[in-house]
Formats: structure tokens, C-alpha cells, sequence
């Protein structure tokens, strides 16, 4: 179950431990720095005595010695900053302007917090997510039949313009604009494979994605919404960039499972995100196995792609065979 609160602790801890690293590593810095220049310590040990003593002739009211007190003071601070810029000192910088890295802002979570928190919980949701085994660069067209079908399709043709969309989506990739991709067809003929291509594109372009099969992300859904203590999972696979649904069709339906696809799908039509579905499925047995609302929503506001071939995992199987 994914948490607002337990993800704005894990955020906070991270921006806690980030801060205390960076901290750590000036001082590690600054350390040689004083070793390899003895004349630093020097300085702080008078200026350790001249700041009382400004302090002291202020309160006199003697004006005269203030001011050459006041210069000395500058004059070490200048020459401890000239030795320091020499030294090439890292200026600290904080990757938060608002909060300068504390996590709050006039007591309040600031919003690099909730960004944070979100991107917890987006990854929380796709921790399966098999991602750098399926990359663009080992989809192998040769094993798609170069052939046309007992349909008149070449499936060799038809996965190279399939593959050629998938490198153009994720190029021309935009959360408010993308469209909406429904990849059909049997097991094993690389729909997940190019799904997961097009989610490492986008993810490296620095969006956020949900990606789960249909069974597990509605099963966290179901998980949260009859448990006395609510969780956030709905709302993230609602808001973020780029949701992916994977397998739709081998999860248990249900009237809840209905309802929530019609809304997942329908919410994120209404708000121009876009959303890619995997399955196995027919439309005719989408709208038979789940509504005609649903079927709709995908024929009128889906570009729907279908994969032909035969079953590549078992083709592999074949070729291991073979080899021992």
C-alpha cells in the first residue's frame, strides 16, 4: 500500500541523507584544504581574537580604533577567501532554492518534497518493471516471417512500422499530447518488450511512469480501497506522465475492476495524458469480457496496433534447444 505519509518520510529522509552527504564531502574537502594551507588556520585563529574586540570598541565608542579594527577584520576575510578560491573550494549549493534542502517552507512540505514523494510512489508501482532487458536496440526483427499471412499481412513488414512508431513516441514524447497506444495480439510477439523500450525512453527524457500488468495494479487499487487505511496508488496512476497497463485481460474481472479501468482509462482521456495498453484480447472481447463503454473509449481514442507472427519465446526455446 502506497502512503502519502509514508512517502513524504522516505522523501524527507532522502533530502536528509542527500544534504548530510554533500555536507560531508565540503568538509572532507575543506580539511585538505587547511592541511595543504597552514596560514588558514592561522587567520581563524585571529580572527577568533578580533571579533570580540570589534565587538568591544563599539560598545567604547571609540570610532578610531573601531575602524581599523573593522579593516583588519576585512582584510583576513579577503585573504582567507582569496586562499580558499585558489584551493578551488566548491561553492555549496543547494538543489532546492525554496527550502534551501530542509524540506519545509514557512513550516509547511515544500513542493520538492511532494515531487519526490510522487516519483517514490510512481516507482513503488513499476519496482517489477523489467526494464533493461527490453531495450530498443535488442528487438530482433528476425524472428518475424517475412511472409505474408493466411490475412495478407507480412508481419516482418508490420512489426518495422510498429517499431518505427515506438521510437517516434517516445522522440516525440509529450504528457499532455502523446497519444494513446492499444497493442493487441497473441503472447509472445513483443508487445511488452516495445512497451518497456518506449517506458525507458520516456523515463530517461525525466517523466514519471506507472507501468504494472493489469492483475497487479488493480489488485493494489482493490488492496487500498477496501482497507481502513486508504492509499494514494489510484490518484499516481491517474496523474502521472505516461501510465502503462500490461496483460490486460489475465487479471480476475470483477465489477470493481470494470469500474476501475473505465476510470482510469476515461480520467486520463479528460485529461490528455497518456496511457498504453497491452493485451491479448480482440475489441470484440475487450467489449464482451468488460463493457461497450470501455470498448469505445479505446476504438474512438486509441491508435491501436496488432501484432502477428508466432511466439517468440518459443522460437527461443527451439534455438537453446538446438545448441545443447
Amino acid at each position: 500500500m502506497i502512503k502519502t505519509e509514508d512517502t513524504y518520510k522516505r522523501a524527507l529522509e532522502q533530502k536528509k541523507a542527500a544534504l548530510a552527504k554533500k555536507n560531508a564531502e565540503r568538509e572532507l574537502y575543506l580539511n585538505a584544504i587547511y592541511a595543504a594551507n597552514p596560514r588558514l588556520s592561522e587567520i581563524d585563529s585571529e580572527l577568533a581574537v578580533f571579533g570580540p574586540k570589534v565587538a568591544l570598541t563599539a560598545l567604547s565608542g571609540d570610532k578610531e580604533t573601531l575602524s581599523l579594527l573593522e579593516k583588519k577584520l576585512s582584510e583576513l576575510n579577503e585573504e582567507k577567501q582569496k586562499i580558499l578560491k585558489a584551493a578551488k573550494l566548491p561553492s555549496f549549493e543547494c538543489s532546492c532554492k525554496k527550502c534551501s534542502d530542509t524540506g519545509y517552507v514557512d513550516g509547511k512540505i515544500c513542493d520538492c518534497i511532494k515531487a519526490a514523494a510522487k516519483q517514490i510512489a510512481i516507482d513503488d508501482l513499476s519496482k517489477d518493471m523489467p526494464i533493461l532487458s527490453c531495450r530498443f536496440d535488442n528487438f530482433d526483427l528476425n524472428y518475424y516471417p517475412n511472409t505474408e499471412n493466411d490475412t495478407g499481412v507480412n508481419p516482418r513488414k508490420r512489426i518495422t512500422a510498429i517499431l518505427k512508431l515506438a521510437k517516434e513516441y517516445v522522440i516525440d514524447f509529450s504528457p499532455l499530447s502523446s497519444p494513446n497506444l492499444l497493442f493487441m495480439g497473441e503472447s509472445g510477439l513483443g508487445k511488452t518488450h516495445l512497451t518497456l523500450a518506449i517506458v525507458s525512453g520516456v523515463i530517461d527524457k525525466g517523466y514519471n511512469v506507472v507501468y504494472g500488468s493489469a492483475y497487479n495494479l488493480f489488485s493494489v487499487i482493490e488492496n487500498e480501497h477496501f482497507s481502513a487505511t486508504k492509499g494514494d496508488s489510484y490518484e499516481h496512476m491517474i496523474s502521472c506522465d505516461l501510465l502503462v497497463i500490461d496483460d490486460l485481460g489475465t487479471e480476475f474481472v470483477t465489477s470493481f475492476t470494470q469500474s476501475v479501468l473505465y476510470g482510469l482509462i476515461n480520467s486520463r482521456i479528460l485529461s490528455n495524458k497518456p496511457t498504453i495498453i497491452n493485451t491479448n484480447l480482440s475489441m470484440l472481447e475487450i467489449q464482451n469480457k468488460y463493457s461497450p463503454r470501455i470498448s469505445s473509449r479505446l476504438i474512438g481514442n486509441y491508435t491501436a496496433k496488432k501484432f502477428f507472427g508466432k511466439d517468440i519465446r518459443q522460437l527461443k526455446a527451439i534455438e537453446a534447444g538446438a545448441k545443447q
